[in-house]
């Protein structure tokens, strides 16, 4: 004899308590640097100044220019206390994440790249060789009315980094949701998010910090003075 619906429901209702779990979450860290102020506006001059035609080559796009060259080595010292406060960010995102140290982290990491849980490679307080967050690659990007870029990563990243200059207004990223199925079929019913892009609104000051395998885009651009921002690619060193 077929069991109702109502019979199904009232079984479930007896049983064991079901546990819902959301998985597979994407860390982002956004913050304001404390000194923008004083670091943002000569940047912003150095940067335009090689954007439009100064020493220095840049590349453009179609879609927007982009600087040559490690900006931590010809944008003056901002770009360098930038650096090393975008560096330090990311160091204590991780470590947030990890609930570890940055060495303890890049240790375990080590140990399963190698395939094995010995702990006999973790050297003892004192004797951990240091980790830290540095620079691969670090650009500026200037933006004028109509540019924008399409979805992207950065491959071989740990971390991505951007730091929104300046710009007439707010400054907007589309990040796109990590899995790739969620695209393939539409059940009728989201269960993964009804928007496969979350779109954040910054302002000039911010700064982002995400894994670098997370992809995002740039929407067209709206304003008729330039947007400028600055990008790194992260990843650990040890030693």
């Amino acid at each position: 004899m077929p069991v109702s619906d109502t019979a199904e429901k009232n079984s479930s209702a007896s049983g064991a308590a079901a546990t819902i779990s959301q998985l597979f979450s994407t860390p982002l860290v956004r913050v304001t640097y404390p000194y923008a102020d004083e670091v943002s506006a000569p940047l912003a001059a150095r940067i335009l100044e090689r954007d439009q035609g100064g020493p220095g080559p840049v590349k453009d796009f179609g879609y927007k220019t982009e600087t040559s060259g490690e900006l931590t080595r010809w944008a003056g010292p901002e770009a360098q206390r930038l650096s090393r406060w975008v560096c330090a960010v990311a160091g204590r995102f991780v470590e947030s994440l990890t609930r570890m140290s940055l060495a303890e982290a890049y240790a375990r990491a080590s140990r399963r790249e190698a395939g094995t849980t010995d702990t006999d490679t973790d050297v003892g307080e004192g004797g951990r060789p240091a980790v830290r967050v540095g620079v691969t690659r670090s650009w500026a990007s200037v933006y004028r009315a109509g540019d924008r870029h399409e979805a992207h990563f950065h491959p071989n990243t740990a971390l991505s980094a951007v730091y929104y200059v300046t710009a007439p207004g707010p400054c907007e990223l589309d990040l796109l949701d990590p899995r790739p199925n969620v695209d393939y079929f539409d059940a009728g019913i989201s269960l993964a998010g009804d928007s496969h892009r979350v779109r954040l609104s910054c302002a000039p000051g911010e700064l982002l910090v995400f894994p670098g395998w997370l992809k995002h885009a740039v929407p067209s651009f709206r304003g008729d003075a330039v947007r400028v921002s600055v990008a790194w690619n992260l990843n650990y060193t040890s030693g």
